[in-house]
């Protein structure tokens, strides 16, 4: 009811082809390209079935403010969990099953992501909506931060709407002041390294352009609409572009994953209801569920709009104002399979968080199984590379705690294989060759 698919993008037909019929060369290409850490970027599916497992721990609680997640893996294979809020970050050397001492970093709160770099090793923060566009960057997997100035080139609406003089880029302090547009790239899933295609080495990281800067997207009028878009690094992180809009407003808080022809996924959250109770009426089915697109050009533009049949944007308290949501593609080669999480609630209150699966690069989402029944929020996905600690492991961080979503963070190790006993979702079928 809700597919809204335009056509596959031109040639994709006659790559499902080569590659069925070219899969020895695929491999071949892939398995040269290889990270920063001299591993394969890339590795076998067997890593992540297996006995089925699923294993929680808190990573962080303590009063009502335990928020927004956020988590990256080094090259190495360490995985940094943080609570923005509180700019505490924590690291594990041993995919995920203990963890170092807290400790504060130099940025959080706002304006908030974490890309790791496969082609240097290192990991970046980049953070624009404060009036001053720089990054931190860690060259040690996340023990230390150094600060470093960057120049970020504004896409073709910014452009124009700064020369008409009609806006001009503003801060966050500046929400709500006339004249002002704000980019940033807060709540944002990781980014990512592009391992394929005429872009592969490129970063690549959700981002949301505010055109009226007010700070709750939805109780809009489509003229007032903040639009989810993206911003790609060619040089390292230096320099960084502002990719054109996604196709949809009133969307933000999204995530990126790119699929081994080369096209990237986008998902997003949607913020078509209302925040203002007093504007309160009945949601439309589509309010409930998230956006999708994708791009065939590393990120520069979205196309193929959709709204998914079944990807909840839950955590909306009934007013259709959506959540993050976790993303990732599992390092597997040749396979486009993609983990999405979010709560499982039709727009509802923030509980009953749920991992879906997709084996087509997020064409069909077929199955999914629920991780956590209480009180839970935002999350955040990523997964365990090839040839280190916790391979063939999927790490899901999320808000929750027992007296309430935020009151702890709680990290989970699970994998393939207890992802594919949950239930069917009716949208296609799970593939024989993951059964």
């Amino acid at each position: 009811m809700f597919r809204h698919r335009l056509s596959p993008p031109a040639g994709l037909c006659f790559l499902t082809v080569a590659l069925l019929c070219g899969r020895a060369t695929a491999q071949f290409s892939q398995e040269g390209r290889r990270t920063a850490a001299g591993q394969p970027a890339e590795g076998l599916l067997k890593a992540f079935l297996g006995e089925p497992l699923l294993e929680k721990q808190v990573v962080f609680e303590g009063g009502q403010r335990v928020r927004e997640p956020y988590m990256g893996v080094a090259v190495d294979g360490t995985v940094l969990v943080m609570q923005n809020y509180a700019k505490q970050l924590r690291r594990s050397e041993d995919g995920g099953r203990t963890w170092g001492e807290a400790f504060e970093v130099p940025f959080g709160f706002l304006d908030t992501n974490l890309i790791v770099d496969e082609n240097s090793g290192d990991i970046l923060s980049v953070r624009l909506w404060d009036g001053t566009d720089r990054l931190w960057r860690s060259s040690d997997h996340g023990k230390t931060w150094t600060e470093q100035p960057i120049t970020l080139k504004p896409n073709e609406v910014m452009k124009w709407i700064e020369r008409a003089g009609l806006k001009r880029r503003g801060t966050w302090e500046q929400q709500g002041d006339s004249g002002i547009y704000i980019l940033h790239a807060n709540a944002s899933e990781a980014g990512i390294t592009l391992r394929h295609g005429q872009h592969k080495g490129r970063l690549l990281v959700s981002a949301t352009f505010r055109p009226h800067a007010k700070e709750h997207p939805s109780d809009r009028k489509p003229v007032d609409s903040i639009y989810s878009c993206a911003i790609y690094s060619d040089d390292g992180g230096a320099t960084w572009q502002a990719s054109g809009l996604f196709p949809e407003g009133t969307t933000e808080e999204a995530a990126v994953a790119e699929l081994q022809d080369g096209r990237i996924y986008y998902n997003s959250r949607s913020c078509s209801g209302y925040y203002d109770k007093s504007l309160a009426r009945e949601l439309r089915p589509e309010e409930i569920l998230r956006r999708e697109a994708w791009s065939d050009d590393g990120g520069q533009t979205w196309e193929n709009l959709r709204v998914s049949p079944v990807l909840s944007d839950g955590g909306g308290y009934g007013r259709g104002y959506g959540m993050k949501g976790g993303l990732v593609r599992l390092p597997v080669m040749n396979r486009d399979i993609l983990i999405y999480s979010n709560a499982d609630t039709a727009g509802g209150n923030r509980e009953r968080l749920t991992v879906w699966a997709s084996f087509d690069g997020g064409e069909t989402w077929p199955v999914k199984r629920l991780v956590h029944e209480s009180h839970a929020a935002y999350s955040c996905l990523d997964a365990a590379r090839p040839g280190t600690p916790g391979e063939g492991t999927i790490y899901l961080l999320f808000e929750g705690g027992p007296d309430g979503p935020y009151t702890a963070m709680q990290f989970a190790r699970l994998n393939l294989s207890w992802i594919l006993a949950g239930e069917p979702t009716g949208d296609g079928e799970v593939p024989d060759w993951v059964k």
